[in-house]
């Protein structure tokens, strides 16, 4: 008892104690709010999957009988479900439900994007510290950055393995950094640990070990000792992986028990990321550039702009840094500790920016370095002006200064996490879509959509009660990704605009991927120009879009990342665009 007091009295609950627990505390409340959105319907295709692995197990059985990811997600979400059944048996039973599943996938999710923040501090006073650029303002903005990144909200709030991969990514990094200072068995083994559960959530993470592998090699460069010493570094790593190793099979058994078809997942995943097996959800990336497509049609949106710009500002300026560094041959430990972090940033961007597939979730584990590179940017900004303004003695003019950017970037970098939050802390946008169709389309009308959607609209309120009784509509889903290679489905998609009576445009999927190739896809192409023109004969009468209207007076603007990779925004906020048939229509 004693020691715990003494352990207390020695914890100062300062300012930045508190300012870190209140940075923390909101950046909970964004990934924690509205985990049950769109629920009981599974909007997010991966997500699903998961869930539906969950709900297989049983006491006797724990094989996912699917093997695209590995099991600790799956078991972590399972098992903490069973626990909670020993306090309340009625809501948990031993095989969960589908909606229960998603719940617990994404409850970790939030909790391991929290702890990233966390993280995010954690290394920023490591590196800045190294430099002697360390402030305590910084590093508490650079979590305040990762706690309203939108991105990393965004994948809080699903239940896949985005959230746990980047937290381990940074925990590894941080005791990589660690290992620097001290190379103790016990940074070792906390690296190792990380990089087990990462391996044991995606087994791609294997590209985790090189900060792992870059402390180590420092260690072993500049340790002027005896072979003897030498070879307690290489056991040190050699037992760090052996227990990843273990670790990884510990908590995703199915890597080996279930090899041959982890195998032949794996090859399938790879090859169509890689656009060696062409499919219909991948026709976004045709012909698009490395890289650019990144900095365009991902960072942007995923990072807000304040975060993306300072960011890539820092990236450069650390990447000039060093390399100037390398020239001169001056790199100590503080600027390889830079080098560590730049250099695990970059072994993942580039693999994976050179991929066919380019989703936002590829590049999720590395949301949280932007902030970093950001309050890199900022602190050498900060030092640069504060050497102008000594030079003519205007100091206090040179603090108010530095106080008003400061604070104009924290609220700036607030903003887009605040404002893409929304999404969660109101109906999902397909619920509301729903309900205004029940509303106005009369019952027996005839409706053409586009196909492949995880769940179609109109969707039954969470109560299952349908809204009018004897209420029906025909719904016709068509396939517009084989319009161009079947006749028999022109003409059938003829006779379809004939006998509609409203078009429904669920998300961006199909259009915006095809627009892009009139050449290719001529028919398609046809078909959605003539309807956005209202040449088509269906005149827009409504359109849902997830994000409210900025209203000023006379001035009004609707925010829309529907330019964004597909993925960022068709799962959980895709516009809904609803047509109805004139007099006019003309076959």
């Amino acid at each position: 008892m004693m020691s715990l007091m003494r352990s207390l009295k020695r914890f100062n609950f300062s300012k930045v104690h508190c300012s870190m627990f209140l940075i923390l505390l909101l950046g909970a409340f964004l990934r924690f709010s509205g985990l049950n959105w769109g629920l009981p319907y599974p909007f997010h295709p991966d997500e699903r999957n998961m869930a539906v692995a969950i709900t297989s197990f049983s006491s006797q059985n724990l094989d996912p009988r699917f093997y695209a990811y590995g099991q600790f997600p799956l078991y972590l979400a399972y098992f903490s479900a069973r626990l909670l059944s020993f306090w309340f048996p009625a809501k948990f039973g031993e095989i969960l439900k589908l909606d229960q599943a998603i719940l617990f996938l994404r409850f970790w999710s939030a909790f391991f994007s929290t702890a990233t923040i966390c993280l995010a501090y954690l290394i920023s006073q490591k590196i800045f510290a190294s430099k002697k650029l360390l402030t305590l303002n910084f590093s508490l903005l650079t979590a305040t950055a990762v706690a309203f990144t939108p991105g990393l909200i965004q994948a809080a709030h699903f239940g896949t393995t985005e959230s746990i991969l980047a937290f381990c990514f940074l925990a590894i990094i941080y005791f990589s950094l660690k290992i620097l200072e001290k190379p103790s068995l016990k940074n070792y083994l906390s690296a190792g640990f990380f990089l087990g559960i990462a391996l044991g959530t995606k087994i791609t993470a294997v590209v985790f070990f090189i900060p792992l592998f870059l402390a180590a090699l420092w260690q072993l460069k500049n340790t002027r000792a005896k072979i003897k010493v030498k070879s307690i570094f290489v056991f040190k790593i050699a037992l760090s992986l052996a227990f990843a190793l273990i670790l990884t099979l510990l908590v995703s058994p199915y890597l080996l028990l279930a090899y041959k078809e982890t195998k032949g997942t794996l090859l399938y995943e790879i090859s169509v990321a890689q656009g060696k097996s062409p499919v219909f959800y991948t026709r976004q990336f045709i012909k698009t550039v490395p890289v650019l497509f990144q900095l365009e049609k991902i960072f942007p949106y995923a990072l807000g702009w304040p975060i993306f710009i300072f960011g890539t500002l820092g990236f450069i300026l650390l990447a000039v840094s060093l390399i100037k560094s390398a020239i001169k041959r001056k790199f100590n430990l503080a600027e390889y500790s830079f080098f560590l972090f730049l250099f695990s940033f970059l072994v993942y961007f580039l693999p994976n920016a050179f991929l066919f597939a380019k989703w936002t979730r590829f590049m999720a584990p590395i949301f949280p370095f932007f902030s970093l590179f950001a309050s890199y940017f900022l602190i050498r900004f900060t030092a640069k002006i504060s050497s102008l303004f000594l030079k003519g003695g205007k100091l206090k003019l040179f603090k108010f200064l530095i106080a008003v950017f400061r604070f104009s970037f924290l609220v700036f970098s607030l903003l887009p996490g605040l404002f893409f939050s929304q999404i969660y802390f109101k109906p999902d946008i397909r619920f509301t879509a729903s309900e205004w169709i029940y509303q106005n389309i009369p019952s027996g009308s005839q409706v053409l959509f586009d196909t492949a959607n995880v769940v179609d609209i109109p969707i039954l309120p969470s109560n299952h009660q349908p809204p009018t009784t004897n209420y029906f509509l025909k719904m016709i889903s068509f396939n517009f990704y084989d319009l161009d290679q079947s006749p028999e489905l022109y003409e059938n998609l003829s006779n379809y605009l004939e006998t509609s009576d409203f078009i429904i445009v669920p998300s961006r999927r199909v259009f915006m991927n095809h627009l892009r190739f009139p050449e290719k896809y001529p028919l398609v192409t046809k078909y959605y120009q003539l309807l956005f023109s209202g040449k088509l004969g269906y005149k827009e009468i409504k359109t849902f879009f997830p994000f409210s209207q900025l209203l000023a007076t006379n001035f009004q603007l609707q925010i829309s990342d529907e330019q964004a990779e597909e993925t960022f925004s068709v799962f959980d906020h895709p516009v809904i665009r609803i047509y109805k048939k004139m007099p006019i229509y003309n076959k």
